[in-house]
């Protein structure tokens, strides 16, 4: 009884065991085969995993080339002690045939090969260590080959340079399969927080960088306005810092016996004349606070070294540029373009008598719509003038503060509705039809007299050709108490024209202008001041207005009185930075 049932159990262990092989491997064992061989020992390593070490051989379809690659791997699982090693075909069974191969036709339970599904690797497993990159898991392509070329039927092995360019892929989605050949380490993608480069030539903002406009008539160009703007700069932080620099030399081959410089006059004699020699500098700190200071250095009958301009601006808001200090009073368009930017040597013999030019004081200035409309508004030190009609008001009189006189009031609106004009009255750019207009006004509250003035101007610019009229006007009442010797004991009235038209050959670099203007110091009295003058000039401009040569012809026609031998010819060279 004990026997028939001990082999019974034998059976049916054999049976169960089977049955596990069976869905293991998919082995088929007859368990009845199995009964009258006696117990077997226990396979050595059928039923383990393959060592960490050594893997097994992943499905043929995932990495492993075409059936023409036979050679093993070195690391496939080394048959039991009892079975020889498998022949070379055995590592790469075709995909429809599992079973063991026929070479090993009576393996113990633990021979068959390992299934395809069954030993999946750890997820260390098939990637080797980083440190040994030449060791690529069983299966994959030689490590010497960077880029290992999967045959088109094996999508599963992207090449190794197929990774995105623009960024590592998320966890798990550029991981090969596994067991599948991974891209060596050297091919490794960037991690992901490497920026990419700025493009080639980008360079980074200055802080600063835009900078704000000068006021009207100063020397201190606005670096904002590119080819019109001073030649050389200096960026230190968001401080821009340019030079001043007005000299304007003189040779007069030609004049008159009555040539007088109080009557505005080029020179009194044959010779040479320093005109102007301004020194200085002029910035933006912050993009919307200009400055400039200079000085001249060859002013007046005497050469006396004065100042000329020396302001602080702010100029954040469009609609509303304040400026403080010694610097042009917004009135007349001649008065208020630069000494520089004129196309003929001199002032309008009426804008030299009366402008008040530059002064110490405040003014307020905005535009809108790109100088559509704009606006002026200020106050100054009172007004000082000369008794001498041609020559004019003391500039920058009270530069210490008043003491004689009260304060200036002056207001101006002006209009550019074709877009903004250049700083200089020649058309240098050779543009589109551009037009300016505007009108003057202003009121000196003196200590030894009372002026209000006038003025209106129109300029207009297309294709080189520039056409200017202005007119002015003055009016003077002495106190009854004057604060200082005045020699003026009546009112005077002021009246003065200026038509210039002139033509600028940009392909030769060469501008012609004429100007004509009628003077009448005094309309009560008719006398040797009241004149017309008509003067022609030529120049040459090496770069715009910051290096050309001069040539004018200066003819002078007193209307009443004796006529005078004032005519003149004067060349000039000029630097104007």
């Amino acid at each position: 009884m004990d026997a028939p049932r001990r082999g019974s159990s034998v059976v049916q262990g054999d049976a169960a065991r089977g049955r596990r092989l069976r869905g293991r491997g998919g082995a088929r064992v007859s368990a009845g085969g199995r009964a009258a061989q006696p117990a077997p020992a226990p396979p050595p390593a059928g039923d383990a995993l393959p060592p960490p070490a050594a893997p097994a051989p992943p499905p043929a379809g995932d990495a492993l080339p075409p059936p023409a690659a036979p050679a093993p791997p070195p690391a496939a699982p080394a048959p039991p002690p009892a079975a020889p090693a498998p022949p070379p075909a055995a590592p790469a069974p075709p995909p429809a045939a599992p079973a063991p191969p026929p070479a090993a036709p009576a393996p113990p339970p633990a021979a068959p090969a390992p299934p395809p599904a069954a030993p999946a690797p750890p997820p260390a497993a098939p990637a080797p260590p980083p440190a040994a990159p030449a060791a690529p898991p069983a299966g994959a392509a030689p490590p010497g080959d960077p880029a290992p070329a999967a045959p088109p039927a094996a999508p599963a092995t992207p090449p190794a340079a197929a990774a995105p360019p623009a960024a590592a892929p998320p966890a798990g989605a550029a991981l090969p399969p596994a067991g599948a050949a991974l891209p060596p380490a050297g091919d490794a993608l960037p991690p992901p927080a490497a920026p990419a480069p700025p493009p080639a030539g980008a360079v980074a903002a200055t802080p600063g960088a835009a900078a704000a406009p000068s006021p009207a008539g100063s020397d201190a160009a606005p670096p904002s306005e590119g080819a019109a703007g001073p030649p050389f700069q200096l960026s230190i932080g968001r401080l821009l810092l340019s030079p001043l620099v007005l000299v304007q030399a003189q040779a007069v081959p030609y004049v008159g016996d009555d040539a007088y410089l109080q009557a505005g006059d080029v020179a009194e004699g044959q010779g040479f004349r320093v005109r102007r020699a301004r020194v200085g500098f002029a910035g933006t700190l912050a993009g919307y606070v200009p400055f400039a200071v200079s000085g001249e250095l060859a002013a007046g009958a005497g050469g006396a070294p004065r100042l000329s301009e020396a302001w602080i601006g702010y100029a954040h808001f469009p609609f509303a540029h304040l400026y403080f200090g010694a610097h042009d009073v917004p009135f007349s368009r001649s008065a208020m373009t630069g000494a520089g930017e004129g196309a003929l040597l001199e002032r309008p013999f009426a804008v030299r008598a009366m402008a008040p030019l530059r002064q110490v004081g405040l003014h307020v200035e905005g535009h809108f719509r790109d100088r559509t409309f704009s606006y002026f508004a200020g106050i100054f030190n009172g007004f000082q003038r000369s008794d001498q009609p041609f020559a004019g008001y003391v500039e920058n009189a009270a530069i210490s503060g008043n003491r004689f006189d009260h304060v200036a009031y002056v207001a101006r609106l002006a209009t550019e509705p074709l877009g903004p004009l250049p700083r200089s009255l020649q058309d240098l750019a050779v543009s589109r039809p551009r037009l300016g207009a505007g009108a003057s006004y202003f009121f000196s509250d003196g200590g030894t007299r009372d002026i209000h003035g006038i003025g209106a101007d129109v300029l207009f610019q297309a294709s080189g050709a520039h056409a200017l009229a202005e007119l002015l006007w003055n009016q003077s009442d002495p106190e009854r108490a004057p604060t200082q010797p005045l020699g003026q004991l009546a009112p005077v009235t002021s009246l003065g024209l200026v038509g210039e038209v002139g033509y600028f050959v940009r392909r030769i670099k060469l501008g012609v202008t004429a100007r004509f203007e009628w003077l009448d110091p005094n309309l009560d009295l008719d006398d040797e001041t009241d004149s017309w003058a008509l003067t022609a000039g030529a120049s040459y401009h090496f770069i715009d207005n910051v290096l050309k040569a001069q040539a004018d012809f200066t003819h002078r026609q007193e209307i009443h009185g004796v006529a005078l031998d004032n005519d003149a010819v004067a060349l000039g060279l000029q630097l104007n930075l």
